[in-house]
């Protein structure tokens, strides 16, 4: 892989989920990549040609239901460096 390609990737992964989002859809970031025995055993299950990669899986569809958002903010957790 290209020295950058796993950077690119993971944006483009984070950009995935967060469409999937906006239209309501569920979706779970699957890492595989670096790991040669996930990218291995995913190139054997897919049937990928030798020359590509697995990065990522990310399943993908509509939620049973949705949940609200949570709201995770503490001020107590924010600490200031000077």
């Amino acid at each position: 892989m290209p020295e950058y390609a796993q950077i690119d990737m993971s944006a483009s992964v984070e950009n995935f989920l967060l469409e999937a989002d906006a239209l309501d859809l569920g979706a779970v970031w699957l890492g595989i990549a670096p790991l040669n025995k996930r990218m291995e055993a995913v190139r054997n299950v897919l049937d990928i040609p030798d020359d590509l990669n697995a990065f990522a899986i990310i399943p993908c569809g509509y939620p049973e239901y949705i949940r609200p958002q949570q709201d995770r903010f503490d001020k107590q957790r924010i600490h200031y460096v000077l």
